[in-house]
């Protein structure tokens, strides 16, 4: 499958990801879907210049970002796809973005009306209606900050 990874972390683009993820799942570019980062000039050059040369990366609007999507589907090339928030997800889906059915997510910091649900994952109350949304489309969601820990599922914290 082109796109080999999925990714929810509200930092985008780290160390964890270029480091570690791209270790375990090909990658030979990232896209990245986020509305706000794809106006602002000088984060798109941040999160650039973040990879090494041999990884593209592109940034894109969610309009911009079905298109890619499902464009990434019939590559050659194997893609991840991240974004900062599972209401992305969500939008990406109803608009008929075909990213498969496996999401990964990272960190999502704790902010004022958030809660915490596992370590370093704080989700607003949109944010979990996505997550459940996602769920009943068939995706399968796994909480893992990388490779190496053992990942719990959305169903075991949705019932807890």
């Amino acid at each position: 499958m082109p796109i080999s990874f999925v990714r929810i972390d509200d930092r985008v683009i780290h160390g964890q990801i270029i480091a570690r993820w791209t270790r375990w799942k090909d990658c030979h570019g990232i896209l990245v879907i986020d509305d706000q980062i794809a106006e602002d000039p000088m984060q798109k050059k941040i999160f650039s210049n973040a990879v090494p040369k041999s990884i593209k990366v592109g940034i894109y609007s969610l309009e911009e970002g079905v298109e890619k999507i499902n464009k990434a589907k019939n590559a050659q090339n194997s893609y991840f796809v991240i974004v900062k928030s599972p209401i992305m997800l969500k939008k990406l889906k109803e608009k008929g973005a075909d990213f498969g059915e496996e999401v990964n997510v990272g960190p999502i910091s704790a902010r004022e009306g958030a809660e915490n649900i596992g370590r370093n994952v704080a989700i607003t109350p949109d944010e979990r209606v996505a997550f459940d949304y996602l769920l009943n489309e068939g995706v399968g969601i796994s909480f893992q900050l990388v490779p190496e820990e053992s990942a719990y599922t959305w169903e075991k914290i949705r019932n807890q």
